[in-house]
């Protein structure tokens, strides 16, 4: 069964119970159904199976019924952050050239000069290189109008495991977002794991605070909707602050709750739960980056009857391995990431890809849960594949660049990363593609970035830049300039100018050199260096 048919099948078995809540707006399990098949059966009489979807939506009820609908329509839906910069995201519009935009009222002033037309979506019919002025516009309220009696009964496209379900953008090194192919099958795999290993009821409260451009609310989504739980989706503003997100947990009695360490952290040092608990809270899971031990542990203690896990996996593959929290995990210097998943084949490989049976290597996945790879850059998609002998025959197996180490009991252990890809606030981030952003500002030369572990982030990045052409340049105006190309989330917490980058004797950049000297600039404040985690 898909991942939108389980949740289908749950609406016949309970259309009266309450699906979604966003502030006052409440939907039942039946309108959830009802409004996702009529705008499938409104996109087939508009476009064919395998039609890109962009959502450039907030996170609302709607949003989740357009995901449901491009799904059962057998189109490909990717979601975009409502904040992303204007250059970022016409990349990714470009990239996936996606036949279908869809607005909301937040989204729409980013595109339109009178946002006021548009009262709750409007749907955009190939928004590439068109003016949207000058496009035909349908409300959501219209396009669920275009339904009739008689298409009722038609029917669907099959659906196949290779069949493109979504796309999720990452960072990319090459300075352009790759787009993270999932298919039906992928999506599954995921799925089917986590619908056995939780047994989320319909008593649960599942707060979906992670923005839908991640992939950690297709957990929420999609196993939460398939056992009959009610979602409660978590807005920006909510989502931004702790004290507001701690009132949230615990005035709804939220019981499941995923999210990334940072958040987390955030929520623990700068919220009531400092002092109070959420008792209603059962299941805790996060991902994305590491969790310290010395956080968690007090994180823990605000959890009187949760269950906590680590959840591990980059988004080419969704989780691998799982972790149920104890204390005796607590005292190590590190979470361990825990045994795989019952859907993957996790191998540690050595440096000539030789398959390393005890010890240390570079954790590689095989599975159906694994991405058929990056669109439109096969060379980037060859460049994380291998392949091995698995079970008696060769696969393809995707390599993380993780690092781990299997112990005698076969727990696995984080190591490390094999290159420049960092975790930073839960988000994935190249250092390539963050150089790459600052040779784009006026008057840069050269550029080079360094991420340093931190306690509470995971990292923090910062930068150096040559401007010797640009006299007035200051490290305000050009952060500025940044974060009008970049995420917040990449921009660096810092830049230091200087008139040129220091060269190794074979011409290229110094980077230990630099990295030692942002060492030394760091230890003026001691603030900041007080957090920052320093490894051998």
């Amino acid at each position: 069964m898909w991942i939108h048919e389980r949740v289908f099948e749950r609406a016949w078995q309970q259309p009266e119970r309450t699906a979604i809540l966003l502030h006052q707006e409440q939907w039942t399990y039946r309108d959830l159904a009802t409004k996702a098949e009529t705008l499938a059966r409104s996109f087939l009489r508009l476009f064919e199976p395998g039609t890109r979807v962009a959502l450039h939506m907030t996170k609302s009820p709607q949003t989740v019924a357009l995901m449901l609908a491009c799904l059962r329509a057998g189109m490909t839906y990717i979601p975009i952050d409502p904040r992303c910069p204007v250059e970022r995201r016409d990349l990714m519009l470009e990239d996936c050239q996606a036949k279908i935009l869809v607005l909301d009222k937040f989204t729409c002033p980013n595109w339109c000069a009178q946002p006021s037309a548009i009262s709750s979506l409007a749907l955009v019919i190939s928004p590439q290189k068109i003016p949207l002025a000058a496009v035909t516009q349908l409300s959501f309220e219209e396009l669920l109008a275009t339904d009739t009696p008689g298409t009722e009964g038609d029917p669907y496209p099959t659906i196949m495991a290779n069949t493109l379900a979504y796309l999720l953008y990452t960072s990319g090194s090459t300075g352009i977002p790759k787009g993270v192919q999932i298919t039906h099958g992928n999506a599954r795999a995921f799925v089917d794991w986590a619908y056995e290993q939780f047994d989320l009821s319909i008593q649960d409260r599942v707060a979906v605070h992670a923005p839908l451009h991640f992939d950690l609310p297709v957990f929420d989504i999609y196993v939460g909707l398939a056992k009959g739980a009610t979602l409660y989706l978590v807005d920006e503003q909510t989502a931004l602050f702790p004290e507001a997100m701690y009132r949230f947990l615990f005035t709804q009695s939220i019981t499941v709750l995923y999210a990334v360490p940072s958040a987390l952290t955030a929520l623990l040092k700068r919220s009531s739960l400092r002092h109070q608990n959420l008792p209603a809270l059962r299941y805790l899971l996060y991902a994305g980056e590491e969790f310290h031990p010395v956080a968690l542990r007090t994180l823990l203690s605000k959890m009187l009857k949760a269950r906590v896990f680590n959840l591990y996996g980059p988004v080419e593959t969704n989780v691998v391995t799982y972790l149920e929290i104890q204390p005796e995990y607590l005292d190590l210097p590190r979470i361990p990431l825990g045994h795989p998943t019952s859907t993957t084949n996790l191998l540690l490989v050595g440096e000539h890809l030789q398959i390393v049976e005890e010890g240390e290597g570079e954790i590689v996945i095989s599975g159906p849960g694994v991405t058929p790879g990056y669109l439109n850059q096969p060379e980037q998609t060859e460049a994380t594949r291998c392949m091995l002998l698995v079970g008696g025959s060769e696969q393809i197996c995707y390599r993380t660049g993780d690092f781990a180490r299997r112990d005698s009991d076969g727990l696995l252990h984080f190591l490390g990363r094999r290159d420049s890809l960092i975790k930073t606030r839960g988000f994935r981030v190249e250092i390539g593609d963050v150089e790459a952003a600052l040779l784009k500002l006026t008057g840069v030369d050269e550029g080079a970035v360094f991420a340093l572990p931190h306690t509470i982030y995971t990292h923090l990045l910062y930068g150096f830049v040559a401007v010797r052409a640009r006299k007035n340049a200051s490290e305000a105006f050009l952060l500025q300039e940044l974060r009008e190309r970049l995420p917040s989330y990449m921009c660096p917490q810092r830049l230091f100018l200087r008139q040129e980058l220091p060269k190794t004797s074979t011409g290229k950049l110094a980077r230990r050199e630099l990295q030692d000297e942002l060492k030394s600039l760091l230890l003026e404040n001691k603030e900041e260096v007080s957090k920052i985690v320093h490894s051998n």
